[in-house]
């Protein structure tokens, strides 16, 4: 004779709860890979310009040894707008400004200063620095 169980039986599967906790659970770890993407990106962007900024300075620091020296003073500029290869470029993301100091035991320093785009359509505070000491040729 069959046994007959009066008890409601287990269904399989999930609640409707559970599914919502489960569904709740995976938008906060997606979204936190997604922030954290967005991050990365962001500080690719400021090194990769911070790099072309660093390329730019040095650029016109081996213009500058190209030159005769007193062609140096020739150099000079204050915020020039230039864009990512140097050049100048009245719609430029970039300022350089080239000052060109010389001493009387015959050399000059040259300072490359350059500022670069920052998020939020700014330039940086900082900018890149390089400087170098050029001697008279005799």
């Amino acid at each position: 004779m069959l046994r007959r169980d009066n008890r409601k039986r287990k269904q399989d599967g999930f609640t409707v709860v559970e599914a919502v906790i489960a569904s709740a659970v995976l938008a906060v770890i997606c979204g936190s890979f997604i922030m954290a993407y967005l991050g990365a990106m962001r500080t690719h962007g400021m090194a990769t310009d911070y790099y072309r900024a660093t390329c730019i300075a040095r650029n016109r620091i081996q213009r500058a040894r190209t030159l005769s020296f007193d062609s140096l003073p020739l150099l000079v500029e204050t915020t020039a707008q230039v864009d990512g290869n140097g050049n100048l470029d009245n719609s430029g993301h970039y300022r350089r400004t080239t000052v060109v100091t010389n001493d009387m035991s015959g050399r000059a320093h040259i300072s490359v200063r350059v500022h670069f785009p920052v998020p939020n359509g700014r330039l940086s505070v900082e900018p890149v620095n390089v400087e170098t000491l050029i001697a008279e040729r005799s």
